[in-house]
């Protein structure tokens, strides 16, 4: 088992496994979505949310009295649709949380995967740059992440903004 473990087969599994984390991630947030608000609703819900920030931020710098009477007045509404967004994103981040667990599924086989760094120590590497030396795993983990994410909201079509 420990010869499959290389490097470069470490690498492959942890985009896998981003992968797969992101599509059960994107597809639960849909879910929620879906349930809570409808997605449509909440897409219309966060360009009137960010076009309320533009137009007090406006107001703010210009230093305009009627505007920033007339946003104050909007306020409250913006505070309440604002609680009604958070309820789907609080179940999104305490299903985030559920993802720890995989660290430490696979953390013994990661482990095994070692580079010498620059002063001797063996440092649990996945993927070795030229010039800069190895990506410890938790940084290619996060930078696959990231990416993997972003590929999986493209792919399928949850990216808030459109």
């Amino acid at each position: 088992m420990s010869a499959l473990l290389t490097v470069p087969t470490i690498t492959i599994i942890i985009m896998i496994i981003t992968f797969i984390t992101a599509i059960v991630f994107q597809t639960t947030n849909r879910v929620i979505i879906n349930h809570f608000l409808g997605w449509d609703n909440y897409r219309a819900m966060q360009k009137e949310m960010s076009d309320f920030r533009k137009e007090s931020m406006a107001a703010a710098r210009s230093n305009d009295k009627k505007q920033l009477e007339k946003i104050k007045k909007k306020q409250s509404q913006m505070n309440a649709m604002n609680a009604k967004m958070m309820k789907p994103q609080m179940i999104q981040m305490a299903i985030t949380f559920c993802y720890f667990p995989i660290w430490w599924l696979i953390n013994p086989y990661i482990a095994q995967a070692t580079m010498p760094n620059g002063s001797g120590e063996l440092v649990s590497a996945v993927i070795a740059i030229p010039g800069v030396g190895v990506l410890p795993f938790f940084v290619w983990y996060m930078i696959s992440s990231f990416f993997m994410s972003a590929f999986v909201m493209r792919l399928l079509g949850t990216s808030i903004t459109t």
